[in-house]
Protein backbone atom coordinates (compact mmCIF):
# COMPACT_ATOMS: atom_id res chain seq x y z
CA UNK A 1 0.00 0.00 0.00
CA UNK A 2 1.51 3.26 -1.03
CA UNK A 3 2.38 5.73 2.00
CA UNK A 4 -0.19 8.32 0.39
CA UNK A 5 -2.71 6.59 0.57
CA UNK A 6 -2.83 6.89 4.44
CA UNK A 7 -3.49 10.73 3.79
CA UNK A 8 -6.71 9.87 1.66
CA UNK A 9 -7.60 7.14 4.45
CA UNK A 10 -7.43 10.11 7.08
CA UNK A 11 -9.70 12.04 4.37
CA UNK A 12 -12.32 9.37 4.53
CA UNK A 13 -12.23 9.16 8.18
CA UNK A 14 -13.05 13.22 8.62
CA UNK A 15 -15.63 13.04 5.50
CA UNK A 16 -17.65 10.02 7.24
CA UNK A 17 -16.41 9.31 11.01
CA UNK A 18 -17.76 12.56 11.84
CA UNK A 19 -21.48 11.12 11.31
CA UNK A 20 -20.66 8.66 14.25
CA UNK A 21 -20.91 11.67 16.63
CA UNK A 22 -24.19 12.04 14.84
CA UNK A 23 -25.63 9.21 15.00
CA UNK A 24 -24.72 8.55 18.52
CA UNK A 25 -22.96 5.54 17.63
CA UNK A 26 -19.49 4.43 19.45
CA UNK A 27 -16.23 2.81 17.61
CA UNK A 28 -16.08 -0.81 17.77
CA UNK A 29 -13.64 -2.08 20.38
CA UNK A 30 -12.23 -4.77 17.91
CA UNK A 31 -11.10 -2.36 15.10
CA UNK A 32 -9.69 0.00 17.95
CA UNK A 33 -7.71 -2.96 19.28
CA UNK A 34 -6.67 -3.95 16.17
CA UNK A 35 -5.82 -0.28 15.11
CA UNK A 36 -3.99 -0.03 18.52
CA UNK A 37 -1.69 -3.04 17.69
CA UNK A 38 -0.94 -2.44 14.01
CA UNK A 39 0.30 1.05 15.01
CA UNK A 40 2.04 -0.32 17.52
CA UNK A 41 4.25 -3.02 15.73
CA UNK A 42 4.62 -0.07 12.75
CA UNK A 43 6.08 2.37 15.40
CA UNK A 44 8.49 -0.14 16.61
CA UNK A 45 9.64 -0.84 13.20
CA UNK A 46 10.35 2.72 12.29
CA UNK A 47 11.97 3.94 15.40
CA UNK A 48 14.53 0.78 14.84
CA UNK A 49 15.12 1.84 11.48
CA UNK A 50 15.03 5.07 12.07
CA UNK A 51 18.27 4.86 14.53
CA UNK A 52 19.77 2.25 12.32
CA UNK A 53 20.02 4.33 9.41
CA UNK A 54 21.30 7.59 12.23
CA UNK A 55 23.91 5.16 13.04
CA UNK A 56 24.91 4.07 9.48
CA UNK A 57 25.18 7.46 8.16
CA UNK A 58 27.68 8.57 10.86
CA UNK A 59 30.54 6.05 8.99
CA UNK A 60 29.63 6.65 5.52
CA UNK A 61 31.64 9.09 3.74
CA UNK A 62 30.13 12.34 2.06
CA UNK A 63 29.15 10.58 -1.39
CA UNK A 64 27.80 7.59 0.32
CA UNK A 65 25.71 9.51 2.86
CA UNK A 66 23.60 11.34 -0.43
CA UNK A 67 22.62 7.98 -1.12
CA UNK A 68 21.61 6.94 2.44
CA UNK A 69 19.50 9.75 2.11
CA UNK A 70 17.58 8.63 -0.65
CA UNK A 71 16.69 5.68 1.73
CA UNK A 72 16.42 7.44 4.62
CA UNK A 73 13.15 10.08 3.01
CA UNK A 74 11.36 7.49 2.45
CA UNK A 75 11.29 6.40 5.64
CA UNK A 76 10.35 9.65 6.97
CA UNK A 77 7.82 10.65 3.95
CA UNK A 78 5.49 7.54 5.41
CA UNK A 79 5.81 8.85 8.80
CA UNK A 80 4.84 12.45 8.03
CA UNK A 81 1.99 10.77 5.75
CA UNK A 82 0.55 8.60 8.86
CA UNK A 83 0.07 11.66 10.78
CA UNK A 84 -2.95 12.91 9.17
CA UNK A 85 -4.79 10.09 10.57
CA UNK A 86 -3.43 9.82 13.74
CA UNK A 87 -4.64 13.41 14.80
CA UNK A 88 -8.06 13.30 12.63
CA UNK A 89 -9.35 9.64 14.58
CA UNK A 90 -8.41 10.75 18.04
CA UNK A 91 -9.60 14.33 17.41
CA UNK A 92 -13.47 12.71 15.92
CA UNK A 93 -13.43 10.15 19.49
CA UNK A 94 -12.44 13.30 22.24
CA UNK A 95 -15.65 14.50 20.43
CA UNK A 96 -17.54 10.86 20.93
CA UNK A 97 -16.05 11.27 24.48
CA UNK A 98 -17.67 14.67 25.40
CA UNK A 99 -20.86 13.94 24.37
CA UNK A 100 -20.50 10.42 26.53
CA UNK A 101 -20.91 8.43 23.36
CA UNK A 102 -17.84 6.27 24.01
CA UNK A 103 -15.86 6.80 26.82
CA UNK A 104 -13.08 4.38 25.50
CA UNK A 105 -12.02 4.94 22.62
CA UNK A 106 -9.93 8.03 23.44
CA UNK A 107 -7.42 7.50 25.59
CA UNK A 108 -6.74 4.33 23.19
CA UNK A 109 -6.39 7.06 20.47
CA UNK A 110 -4.46 9.44 22.30
CA UNK A 111 -2.12 6.62 22.88
CA UNK A 112 -1.45 6.21 19.00
CA UNK A 113 -1.22 10.02 18.54
CA UNK A 114 1.29 10.47 21.44
CA UNK A 115 3.59 7.71 20.27
CA UNK A 116 3.60 9.10 16.72
CA UNK A 117 4.43 12.20 17.90
CA UNK A 118 7.68 10.80 19.50
CA UNK A 119 8.43 9.60 15.87
CA UNK A 120 7.37 12.68 13.74
CA UNK A 121 9.79 14.63 16.38
CA UNK A 122 12.63 12.22 15.62
CA UNK A 123 12.62 12.84 11.81
CA UNK A 124 11.89 16.80 12.64
CA UNK A 125 15.50 16.72 13.78
CA UNK A 126 16.46 15.23 11.28
CA UNK A 127 15.09 16.93 8.82
CA UNK A 128 16.33 20.27 10.63
CA UNK A 129 19.98 18.61 10.44
CA UNK A 130 19.60 18.11 6.71
CA UNK A 131 18.48 21.59 5.47
CA UNK A 132 21.43 22.91 8.25
CA UNK A 133 23.45 20.77 5.77
CA UNK A 134 22.27 22.09 2.61
CA UNK A 135 20.97 18.68 2.02
CA UNK A 136 17.40 18.94 -0.98
CA UNK A 137 15.93 15.79 -0.03
CA UNK A 138 15.22 17.55 3.63
CA UNK A 139 14.08 20.71 2.34
CA UNK A 140 11.71 18.75 0.21
CA UNK A 141 10.53 16.56 3.32
CA UNK A 142 10.01 20.36 5.38
CA UNK A 143 8.15 21.09 2.29
CA UNK A 144 5.98 18.11 2.79
CA UNK A 145 5.50 18.40 6.34
CA UNK A 146 4.26 22.23 6.26
CA UNK A 147 1.40 21.01 3.62
CA UNK A 148 0.30 17.95 5.28
CA UNK A 149 -0.19 20.00 8.52
CA UNK A 150 -2.05 22.75 6.58
CA UNK A 151 -4.16 19.70 5.41
CA UNK A 152 -4.71 18.14 8.77
CA UNK A 153 -5.84 21.57 9.61
CA UNK A 154 -8.36 21.39 6.95
CA UNK A 155 -10.03 18.46 7.96
CA UNK A 156 -10.41 19.24 11.31
CA UNK A 157 -12.30 21.67 10.28
CA UNK A 158 -14.31 20.24 7.99
CA UNK A 159 -15.98 18.25 11.17
CA UNK A 160 -15.60 20.17 14.11
CA UNK A 161 -14.65 23.73 15.97
CA UNK A 162 -14.69 22.22 19.23
CA UNK A 163 -11.83 22.22 22.07
CA UNK A 164 -11.90 18.92 22.23
CA UNK A 165 -10.61 18.66 18.57
CA UNK A 166 -8.16 21.73 19.02
CA UNK A 167 -5.90 20.23 21.32
CA UNK A 168 -5.11 18.13 18.00
CA UNK A 169 -4.58 20.99 15.35
CA UNK A 170 -1.04 22.31 14.43
CA UNK A 171 -3.09 25.60 14.27
CA UNK A 172 -6.16 26.25 16.10
CA UNK A 173 -6.60 29.33 15.03
CA UNK A 174 -6.07 27.86 11.36
CA UNK A 175 -8.72 25.08 12.02
CA UNK A 176 -11.17 27.77 13.26
CA UNK A 177 -10.75 29.55 9.83
CA UNK A 178 -11.40 26.35 7.68
CA UNK A 179 -14.50 25.36 9.43
CA UNK A 180 -15.93 28.68 8.75
CA UNK A 181 -15.22 27.88 5.05
CA UNK A 182 -15.05 24.09 4.82
CA UNK A 183 -17.02 22.76 7.23
CA UNK A 184 -20.12 20.31 6.91
CA UNK A 185 -22.31 22.92 8.31
CA UNK A 186 -21.44 25.99 6.30
CA UNK A 187 -21.24 24.40 2.72
CA UNK A 188 -24.47 22.35 3.19
CA UNK A 189 -25.90 20.88 -0.25
CA UNK A 190 -22.45 21.48 -1.71
CA UNK A 191 -20.54 19.97 0.92
CA UNK A 192 -19.92 16.55 -1.62
CA UNK A 193 -18.74 18.61 -4.13
CA UNK A 194 -16.24 21.31 -2.55
CA UNK A 195 -14.49 18.34 -0.70
CA UNK A 196 -14.12 16.41 -4.11
CA UNK A 197 -12.50 19.12 -5.59
CA UNK A 198 -10.32 19.34 -2.51
CA UNK A 199 -9.30 15.60 -2.35
CA UNK A 200 -8.22 15.59 -5.71
CA UNK A 201 -6.19 18.26 -5.47
CA UNK A 202 -4.53 16.80 -2.47
CA UNK A 203 -4.26 13.74 -4.44
CA UNK A 204 -2.36 15.58 -7.26
CA UNK A 205 0.08 17.81 -5.05
CA UNK A 206 0.86 14.12 -3.06
CA UNK A 207 1.39 12.08 -7.12
CA UNK A 208 3.84 14.61 -7.62
CA UNK A 209 5.45 15.76 -4.48
CA UNK A 210 6.06 12.22 -3.28
CA UNK A 211 8.21 9.31 -3.55
CA UNK A 212 5.39 6.65 -3.02
CA UNK A 213 8.10 4.19 -2.33
CA UNK A 214 6.65 2.45 1.25
CA UNK A 215 8.85 1.17 3.81
CA UNK A 216 5.83 -0.66 5.41
CA UNK A 217 3.12 -1.69 2.90
CA UNK A 218 1.32 -4.46 4.86
CA UNK A 219 1.86 -2.73 8.16
CA UNK A 220 -0.02 0.72 6.07
CA UNK A 221 -2.98 -1.74 5.05
CA UNK A 222 -3.77 -3.22 8.11
CA UNK A 223 -3.50 -0.10 9.84
CA UNK A 224 -5.71 1.36 7.47
CA UNK A 225 -8.31 -1.49 6.97
CA UNK A 226 -8.48 -1.35 11.12
CA UNK A 227 -9.35 2.75 10.95
CA UNK A 228 -11.97 1.94 8.01
CA UNK A 229 -13.33 -0.72 10.55
CA UNK A 230 -14.05 1.77 13.11
CA UNK A 231 -16.22 4.09 11.01
CA UNK A 232 -18.06 1.19 8.90
CA UNK A 233 -17.62 -2.56 10.46
CA UNK A 234 -19.96 -3.59 8.28
CA UNK A 235 -17.66 -2.94 5.38
CA UNK A 236 -15.29 -6.08 6.46
CA UNK A 237 -16.40 -9.58 5.44
CA UNK A 238 -16.50 -12.61 8.52
CA UNK A 239 -13.05 -12.78 8.33
CA UNK A 240 -12.41 -9.36 9.33
CA UNK A 241 -11.01 -8.42 5.93
CA UNK A 242 -12.11 -5.21 4.06
CA UNK A 243 -14.47 -6.48 1.22
CA UNK A 244 -12.73 -6.07 -2.20
CA UNK A 245 -15.53 -3.46 -3.59
CA UNK A 246 -14.45 -0.85 -1.13
CA UNK A 247 -11.39 0.31 -2.05
CA UNK A 248 -12.80 0.26 -5.53
CA UNK A 249 -15.00 2.38 -4.89
CA UNK A 250 -12.74 4.72 -2.79
CA UNK A 251 -10.36 5.25 -6.20
CA UNK A 252 -13.22 5.04 -8.58
CA UNK A 253 -14.38 8.21 -6.36
CA UNK A 254 -10.91 9.61 -6.37
CA UNK A 255 -10.63 9.13 -10.49
CA UNK A 256 -14.14 11.04 -10.34
CA UNK A 257 -12.78 13.52 -8.53
CA UNK A 258 -9.38 13.91 -10.71
CA UNK A 259 -11.60 14.00 -14.08
CA UNK A 260 -13.65 16.96 -12.47
CA UNK A 261 -10.75 18.92 -12.62
CA UNK A 262 -9.79 18.13 -15.73
CA UNK A 263 -13.12 18.90 -17.08
CA UNK A 264 -12.79 22.20 -15.02
CA UNK A 265 -9.69 23.40 -16.98
CA UNK A 266 -10.97 21.98 -20.12
CA UNK A 267 -14.10 24.67 -20.04
CA UNK A 268 -16.87 21.54 -19.69
CA UNK A 269 -17.80 22.39 -16.15
CA UNK A 270 -21.71 22.18 -17.35
CA UNK A 271 -21.73 18.37 -18.80
CA UNK A 272 -19.88 17.24 -15.32
CA UNK A 273 -22.43 14.98 -13.82
CA UNK A 274 -21.31 13.51 -10.88
CA UNK A 275 -18.57 13.27 -8.65
CA UNK A 276 -17.43 12.11 -4.83
CA UNK A 277 -14.80 13.84 -2.33
CA UNK A 278 -11.08 16.87 -0.26
CA UNK A 279 -8.12 19.45 0.64
CA UNK A 280 -4.97 21.86 0.39
CA UNK A 281 -2.29 24.36 -0.03
CA UNK A 282 1.28 23.94 -0.15
CA UNK A 283 4.73 26.26 0.99
CA UNK A 284 7.97 25.61 1.78
CA UNK A 285 8.32 27.34 5.17
CA UNK A 286 11.42 26.48 7.42
CA UNK A 287 10.63 24.44 10.25
CA UNK A 288 10.54 26.65 13.52
CA UNK A 289 13.67 27.64 15.32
Amino acid sequence: MHSSWLVEIASVWAYHASARVEEDLPFPAEAVHEYWVQNRTRFNGWNAMLTAHQRRMESLSMGSRIQAWQKLKSLIEEILLAEPLARVSVAIAARLESRRIDDDTRSILHNVYGTHQEVRNRCLKIISQGISAGNPEADELNSLRHYLEHWTDLLLGYFANHSEAMQYAHNPARVAEFSEEYSDRMLGEQSKLVWSLLIASCRAWLNKHVEHRPVSPRLNQLVSEAALGMIHPNLFDSMGLMRSHLLHRIEKGLDQAGETIQRLEDGSWETMSSVVAAPAKTSSNRLPA
